[in-house]
């Protein structure tokens, strides 16, 4: 019985994994015509390093549906060099 909740367990993460959001850049988001833009998403708190920004992005965008996402990060003048950050999504 234990082997086959850790059977399933392990699927869910692949499949969770699987349908994870895809990071753009500005140049592929222009030239997507079969996508719906579904706005723009925000982190409402301080992130240290891009990688934090690009993680908390993502996470954001698949609780949105997104099946892309175009980041957008802003070092604020006088934050400590602490990034906020927003992303363009589609489906």
């Amino acid at each position: 019985m234990k082997n086959i909740a850790i059977a399933v367990m392990a699927t869910l993460l692949l499949t969770a994994n699987a349908m994870a959001a895809i990071k753009i850049d500005g140049r592929q988001a222009r030239n997507m015509d079969d996508v719906q833009s579904l706005g723009v998403i925000y982190i409402n708190h301080n992130i240290a390093t891009e990688s934090e920004a690009d993680q908390a992005l993502s996470e954001e965008s698949d609780a949105h549906g997104a099946k892309y996402y175009h980041p957008i990060l802003l070092h604020e003048p006088g934050s400590n060099g602490l990034i906020h950050a927003s992303a363009d999504v589609y489906r």
